[in-house]
């Protein structure tokens, strides 16, 4: 199955219709070329806290079927150095129940894609690990594209396998289901994939179980078509596809657990032992004291203004809600956003003016500051005071 985050479909029907329009009155209308995103390197994530120079958390939309839920960013926490994503009967946007989507920002190509993750247990339910891209969060080509990890909630003894290449229609059938031998559900194991140009190879603890050739009647995924973005959800079946996974019958909270993720670039890549103990992050145990965790910078509005978010958290890693962050703009750009107050998710967004010159643009945080809360920065100028991206 598919969990692709389906927006819009009513802007796609209007823009199909008027190209239509167009065809009929004789008028050529040649679309722009998208410029391809940028292939992200290597990487481990402990998953101890929300790293927002990596990942997002989907908030405030459905997918539409067979997904029966919402998406909302608070389903989505980070406990005891675990993510923990939970399906409930909290009703939003016009559906019954809410889940957690949690996908990066940025693509990746060909490379080992490893993850210990402890899926649901229950039927109607779907736990996964995947990578994708599609016409809303264009990889290259627009296509949809994709690589599965899938559990199945009415039957944790196994696993399902499954990949899309340039496939809008949804019509490949590539599932394939692998007897575990144990219950997924009970404890943490890793799932792991290699994607190369010439097939996917699925492994469960380091063991290669499945492996797909491609062929030219039944091509796997290409990074040259399209590179993909790394995504974790835990979702509820409609009816529409209860004979694949099974009736939903919500008996109370479900949790679907992530201890970490690892992607290693290139063709060439192995399958590794899990990841050494995390680095101990910034902290005292208090909730008095203010941390600045990270600093992430997107491009938006045509590659002509910039975001940066600002995460700032306490003592007990906690995100500091009511910070006020002070920052300045240099490089490319000089103006923009210069204080901004934390929200509930320990962000400070700041916006940069717009332009088209192309070149380095940095931000720098100066200070943060909260009532009855102490500040503890980094030395000025440093990396983890600043970040910077090329435009």
């Amino acid at each position: 199955m598919s969990h692709h985050i389906v927006r819009r479909m009513g802007v796609i029907l209007v823009i199909s219709f008027m190209a239509f329009g167009f065809v009929c009155l004789g008028v050529a209308a040649a679309k722009k070329p998208v410029k391809p995103p940028p292939e992200q390197e290597s990487f481990i994530d402990h998953l101890l806290f929300y790293d927002t120079s990596r990942w997002m958390k989907a908030d405030g939309w459905t997918n539409g079927p067979p997904f029966d839920n919402a998406w909302l960013a608070d389903h989505i926490s980070f406990v005891d150095s675990t993510m923990v994503i939970r399906l409930d009967d909290e009703g939003a946007l016009g559906e019954s129940y809410s889940s957690g989507n949690y996908q990066s920002i940025g693509f990746y190509g060909y490379g080992c894609y490893e993850a210990s993750m402890k899926p649901v247990i229950g039927s109607g339910t779907v736990t996964s690990f995947f990578t994708f891209a599609g016409p809303f969060d264009n990889g290259g080509n627009g296509k949809h594209n994709e690589i599965d990890i899938e559990f199945l909630g009415k039957n944790t003894w196994s696993v399902q396998f499954n990949f899309f290449t340039n496939d809008d229609e949804y019509t490949s059938r590539n599932e394939f289901v692998y007897d575990l031998g144990y219950d997924a559900s009970l404890d943490f194991h890793v799932y792991a994939f290699k994607w190369t140009a010439t097939g996917i190879e699925w492994y469960v603890d380091g063991e290669l179980v499945h492996f797909i050739e491609d062929n030219p009647t039944n091509p796997t995924p290409k990074a040259t078509d399209s590179l993909q973005k790394i995504m974790m959800n835990l979702w509820p079946v409609d009816q529409s596809v209860e004979g694949w996974a099974g009736v939903f019958d919500y008996q109370g909270p479900l949790n679907a657990e992530y201890q970490w993720v690892r992607f290693t670039r290139g063709e060439e890549c192995e399958m590794g032992p899990p990841p050494e103990e995390p680095p101990s992050q910034p902290g005292d145990g208090e909730t008095d004291s203010l941390f600045l965790m990270n600093i992430a910078l997107n491009l938006v509005s045509r590659e002509t203004q910039v975001i940066a978010r600002v995460a700032v958290v306490d003592g007990t890693g906690q995100p500091a809600v009511g910070a006020t962050v002070k920052g300045a703009w240099s490089g490319a750009i000089t103006k923009g956003d210069t204080v901004r107050v934390t929200g509930a998710d320990g962000l400070a967004i700041f916006y940069s003016a717009r332009t088209k010159t192309a070149g380095e643009v940095k931000f720098c945080v100066i200070d943060i500051t909260r009532s009855g809360s102490t500040y503890y920065p980094y030395p000025e100028d440093s990396p983890e005071t600043c970040n910077s991206i090329e435009k």
